[in-house]
């Protein structure tokens, strides 16, 4: 279970691996309920590959942990890192492991605003949806019926659940369920026509300084 301050959404701002200068070379969403996460990272040049992955966050201080349940790409290796504050900004410092080399990354998060509340997750058997204010990323794969992977971010405007970007480029997966009470352990139909499992459902609106 993550505490309220790592709740709600996040972009990254910038990654620096080794003794590299920061960069960012992708867009970077990171969506955190309760107790689940969605993350997805696409490309903002045309070449290059999205990553996508969702699961369970666990608190340790001083790190977080992420144990993905669906992976675009698995990463064979834990994906931990050490966490602190530089204002309002989260860093986040651990290792990856690039061409069989292990080097020491340092990310910076920004949080994104109106999604402090609510909070929602949902899993289905190939399926992950993730919901922090008026953001959401759904994670969907296909792949081992013959299908493919998708990856939706949307976003939440007056007229409902509008699509902000994907991957792949033609990624389809159903937005949110309407606004209701939802409560965990209890099960909802989206769009896609299938029974998604409530993980995570809370209103509570939180203020962060």
């Amino acid at each position: 279970m993550s505490p309220d301050e790592f709740t709600g959404g996040w972009i990254r701002v910038s990654i620096a691996l080794g003794n590299a200068a920061p960069l960012e070379d992708m867009l970077v969403w990171w969506l955190q309920s309760t107790s689940r996460h969605a993350d997805l990272r696409v490309p903002l040049e045309a070449e290059g590959e999205g990553v996508a992955f969702a699961g369970t966050t666990v608190w340790e201080p001083p790190s977080l942990t992420w144990l993905p349940a669906l992976e675009l790409t698995p990463s064979g290796f834990p994906d931990t890192g050490v966490v602190s504050w530089d204002g309002e900004e989260l860093l986040e410092r651990g290792t990856t492991v690039i061409d069989g080399v292990s080097v020491p990354y340092l990310e910076r998060w920004r949080r994104l605003p109106d999604t402090s509340a609510p909070l929602l997750a949902l899993s289905r058997p190939g399926g992950r949806l993730v919901r922090t204010g008026n953001l959401a990323l759904t994670l969907v794969d296909e792949r081992p019926g013959g299908g493919e992977f998708h990856a939706v971010a949307w976003r939440k405007h007056a007229g409902g659940w509008m699509l902000d970007h994907c991957w792949p480029p033609a990624a389809k997966a159903p937005p949110p369920p309407p606004d209701c009470d939802l409560i965990a352990g209890t099960s909802v139909v989206l769009r896609d026509g299938l029974t998604w499992t409530v993980d995570d459902s809370r209103e509570l609106v939180q203020t962060y300084g």
